[in-house]
């Protein structure tokens, strides 16, 4: 009768230690774990609304910030768009799943590196207009989480370079560059190249390779920032790409790129060929542009005719002006 309580107590001891490592504070097995019990846990939640008969549907979610230019995103948001404050705070994070007694975890961050995590509440009914307001929100006193850490955050895509044609690409950044002493010369030359490649007769909408676009040229604005991205990226640059989109219905979306120097982010249109300048008569960054959308000038698109310059005015300053965004970096590069 010892022997059997020494080898269970043995076995119990054996299992503690056991789910203490497994859920140790910290290690990222522990962070895995607890994240896939909240899924499945949400999954549950939603089988049960709809068995009392409320279908879950998208909302967005409204607030006010004490700062201008915040991040704000939910985890595991099923659209993968974050939002940046406007000038006054306010803040509209699109397109979060609604179902009576839904939750969702907002994050709130100044650099994209720390951020502060805020738990919020649906309505227990769907609102009218498809938007909820969870009004003033304080986040200085909310739990302070390291971004790279967090599970569910949606609003980046991690993809892959394309190092099968790395030679390629360097060479020809090589080629472009030549001669440029400061990064915005090289950005810009990138730039102006990578906008030569616009080609309406060049529909396919796989992207195949950037070689292919750089090549051939593509319609498409996410197939040019994919080429321009790559060339930055084998040029040493750090990048990432920014999809914005605007509010309407259908929403009209826009793909640019950001290159990081000088200490901070610098955004280019490869598409059109431009770029937008601050009050300092430096590259704006996205954030610059999102918090004042009259550095968009129709002037900047004078080679376009008049029609297609009134479309990208409207197009252009409503999609930068939501704040509305989604971040991709390449594997290994960010």
């Amino acid at each position: 009768m010892r022997h059997r309580w020494k080898r269970w107590a043995v076995l119990l001891l054996c299992l503690s230690l056991f789910l203490l490592v497994l859920f140790f504070p910290g290690s990222p097995w522990a962070r895995r774990i607890r994240h896939s019990i909240k899924r499945i846990a949400i999954s549950d939640e939603l089988k049960l609304a709809r068995w009392r008969g409320h279908e879950p549907r998208l909302v967005s979610i409204t607030g006010q910030l004490n700062a201008p230019g915040l991040q704000v995103q939910a985890l595991d948001s099923r659209s993968g768009w974050a939002a940046l404050t406007g000038g006054d705070g306010k803040f509209v994070v699109r397109d979060v799943m609604w179902y009576p007694g839904a939750s969702y975890e907002l994050v709130i961050s100044a650099d994209e590196i720390k951020g502060r995590l805020i738990k919020v509440r649906a309505p227990e009914t769907f609102p009218v207009n498809g938007v909820f307001s969870v009004g003033d929100l304080e986040a200085s006193g909310a739990a302070e989480v390291d971004l790279d850490s967090l599970m569910g955050v949606n609003a980046i895509t991690i993809k892959d370079f394309d190092f099968e044609n790395g030679d390629y690409y360097k060479e020809l950044f090589d080629s472009l560059t030549a001669g440029k002493q400061s990064d915005e010369e090289k950005i810009g030359a990138i730039n102006d190249f990578v906008a030569s490649k616009l080609n309406y007769e060049e529909t396919r909408v796989e992207l195949g390779s950037p070689r292919l676009v750089l090549e051939r040229g593509s319609e498409y604005c996410g197939h040019l920032s994919a080429a321009m991205e790559t060339l930055l990226a084998s040029g040493g640059y750090r990048t990432r790409a920014v999809n914005v989109i605007d509010d309407k219905d259908p929403p009209g979306t826009h793909m640019v790129v950001e290159v990081f120097y000088d200490g901070g982010w610098h955004l280019y249109d490869p598409t059109f060929g431009v770029r937008f300048h601050n009050k300092d008569g430096q590259v704006a960054s996205y954030k610059e542009v999102r918090l004042d959308t009259s550095l968009i000038t129709e002037s900047l698109f004078e080679k376009f005719n008049a029609g297609f310059r009134r479309h990208l005015m409207e197009l252009l300053p409503s999609a930068y002006g939501t704040g509305y965004h989604h971040f991709y970096y390449f594997k290994d590069k960010r």
